[in-house]
Formats: structure tokens, sequence, C-alpha cells
């Protein structure tokens, strides 16, 4: 959730003036290779979290484990091939 709200928080401010020590801050303003490796490695991390939950004995859905790492992998398909949906303002 916190790399949604990076995300959506910088391109809401994207067309207005912002201080530049914050263009380092948000994913958004990063080149698009760290931004596409930043959305892979959070699918990785709740692919992660997933994995853990299922050794704890918990979440064995596999549907939920897709539906939890898959919209990551298409965001970051996304950003990877300059979509529009994926910029974010």
């Amino acid at each position: 959730m916190t790399a949604v709200i990076l995300e959506a928080v910088a391109g809401s401010a994207a067309n207005s003036s912002v201080p530049s020590w914050t263009e380092g801050l948000f994913p958004i303003s990063w080149p698009q290779p760290a931004r596409v490796g930043w959305w892979l490695a959070v699918a990785v991390a709740a692919l992660g979290f997933r994995l853990s939950l299922v050794h704890l004995g918990l979440g064995r859905h596999r549907l939920v484990t897709a539906a939890t790492v898959v919209p990551f992998l298409v965001l970051a398909a996304g950003v990877a091939f300059s979509a529009d949906w994926a910029t974010w303002h």
C-alpha cells in the first residue's frame, strides 16, 4: 500500500511546482528502469508475504496470491512499455 500511496501522491502533484529535493523521493519521478524495478520489488515483496502466510498455515489460496501479486506485475509492465495508464497523472 505504501508503494501505491507514494505513486498516487506524487502523481497528484506532477503538474505543480514542487521542491527539487522531492524528485528522488517519489517513484514517479525516477527513471523508467528504476520504476520498473521498484514495482517488480513490490510484487516480490507481496509474493513473499503471501508465501510466509502459507508457511504459517494460512492463506493457501492460489487465486488470492495471484490477485495480490499480479496487479503489481501488470503495473511494472505498464511502466516498462510506457503505458498512459501507468503514469498516474
